[in-house]
C-alpha cells in the first residue's frame, strides 16, 4: 500500500479540468454537484489535520462516476484536500494496479499522503449503490438475447436517473467515502 504515485498525480487534471470531461452525464454531475452538501460533524477538525490528497481514476461516460465524483469534490471542499483526476481509459498501466475482481471498474479515489504514497482507497462503489445497481440490473438479458442492447441501454438509462436524483444514495456514497477518508 505504500506506492508511490507522484508521476500519476502530478499529471493529473485538477476538478475544474475533470469537470470538463464530462458532456453526456454533465447535467447529472451538476445537479449532485449543486445539490449535495456535506454537512457539519464531529469528523471535520480531524479530516482537517490528516494532511492526505486524493487521485481518483473515472471516465466522463461512467454513471458511478457521475455519482461519486461531485460528493468527493464536496468532501475536498469542506474538508481543505485536493481532489486530482485521471482518466482510467488513458492510464490502463495505473487502472491495473485498483482492479476489482480483475476488472476495471470506476470510480476508482486513492488517498495519499503529503509525499503521494497510497495511505487508503475508496471504490467503485458504496454498498447501498452497489446494490441498486445490482437490482436494475437483473432486468437485463444475457447478451444473447436479441433483446439485450435495447433492454441494457432502458436500465443504464435509469441508473443514470436514478443516480442523479436519489439522495439516499448520495448519502450512502458520502458516507462510505468519508469512512475510507477517516480510515486512511
Amino acid at each position: 500500500m505504500a506506492n508511490n504515485l507522484t508521476e500519476w498525480y502530478d499529471k493529473a487534471l485538477s476538478a475544474e479540468e475533470m469537470r470538463q470531461q464530462f458532456t453526456d452525464l454533465k447535467e447529472g454531475f451538476d445537479n449532485i454537484y449543486d445539490n449535495f452538501n456535506v454537512k457539519e460533524d464531529e469528523h471535520k477538525d480531524e479530516l482537517q489535520e490528516k494532511n492526505f490528497k486524493v487521485l481518483g481514476i473515472i471516465e466522463p461516460w461512467c454513471a458511478h462516476c457521475m455519482l461519486n465524483t461531485p460528493i468527493l469534490l464536496r468532501l475536498a471542499e469542506a474538508y481543505d484536500f485536493e481532489a486530482k483526476f485521471v482518466l482510467r481509459d488513458e492510464n490502463l498501466a495505473l487502472m491495473e494496479q485498483y482492479q476489482t475482481n480483475g476488472k476495471n471498474i470506476i470510480p476508482i479515489y486513492v488517498v495519499l499522503d503529503e509525499n503521494n504514497n497510497e495511505i487508503g482507497k475508496w471504490g467503485p462503489f458504496a454498498p447501498e449503490v452497489k446494490k441498486a445497481s445490482d437490482e436494475a440490473k437483473k432486468h437485463i438479458p444475457s447478451k444473447d438475447d436479441p433483446t439485450y442492447d435495447e433492454k441494457f441501454k432502458k436500465v443504464i438509462g435509469e441508473l443514470r436517473e436514478q443516480f442523479k436524483s436519489d439522495e439516499a444514495l448520495w448519502e450512502a456514497a458520502y458516507r462510505d467515502i468519508q469512512k475510507t477518508l477517516l480510515d486512511a
